[in-house]
């Protein structure tokens, strides 16, 4: 790449959180966003737009291009297929290669956000398979070199999994009082690397609108009244970014 590339508008039609303009807490849409930055980070020609959408109010620039976020954008091409966007974006970006073939990262990381929702939605009763998945993935981060899952840079298995595993520690705290172990070490240190990356830092929605992301879930998990008013929008957003001190 040369200083001479012409610059190239992305934009990202992302949820937008309780006030039309922040960042919502849908974990798909953060997935995106992560992967773009990430992408950004390596690609001086990337100029990156992300616009939050008020689903109740879309501005007509979004009405043109889709009905359901995430929505890329770029050239003549729209999508909001997530495979779509994935496969789009490695064709078009093809620097830093993002795709991964760890099998034991992959296996370690595939059923901790579905026993999540089936204990938040209490499908499931008792935390206890939520705590197996947990496990299972702190014991792979344990033997793993790397910062991230497979490498030292965020790949697209981190950009699928942070935002669900942020997800789980603030709502699962919320809904059902559950703190994940201190003891789980490799788990821990993970969280660190990503609440210290800027693609991380960035794309994160606050606690409170993850909350309301599974409040407003017509499934989701209920709270009682006085409960809920520990998460409304009249003070300053709270974003949990710290780890358990060793």
């Amino acid at each position: 790449m040369t200083e001479e590339e012409p610059r190239q508008n992305v934009e990202l039609f992302v949820r937008a959180g309780h006030d039309g303009e922040c960042l919502g807490g849908c974990p798909v849409c953060q997935r995106f966003f992560m992967t773009l930055l990430n992408k950004a980070d390596y690609n001086r020609n990337i100029s990156l737009i992300v616009t939050t959408v008020n689903t109740g109010k879309p501005p007509a620039e979004f009405k043109s291009v889709g009905n359901r976020l995430p929505v890329l954008s770029h050239n003549d091409e729209t999508m909001s297929d997530p495979d779509e966007i994935v496969l789009y974006i490695d064709k078009t970006f093809r620097y830093p290669p993002m795709a991964y073939d760890n099998v034991a990262a992959a296996s370690a990381c595939m059923d901790v956000f579905s026993k999540f929702t089936f204990y938040i939605k209490d499908v499931s009763h008792s935390s206890t398979p939520l705590l197996a998945e947990l496990y299972k993935l702190n014991t792979y981060l344990l033997e793993s070199p790397y910062r991230f899952l497979t490498r030292d840079i965020p790949d697209h298995l981190d950009c699928m999994m942070l935002p669900k595993l942020q997800h789980i520690r603030v709502a699962a705290k919320a809904f059902k009082d559950f703190d994940i172990p201190s003891s789980l070490t490799g788990f821990w240190k993970y969280m660190g690397t990503a609440y210290d990356s800027p693609v991380f830092k960035q794309s994160c929605p606050s606690d409170q609108e993850i909350i309301h992301h599974w409040l407003n879930k017509s499934d989701g998990p209920t709270m009682d009244k006085d409960k809920r008013a520990g998460f409304k929008f009249d003070g300053p957003p709270v974003y949990t970014c710290s780890v358990p001190q060793e």
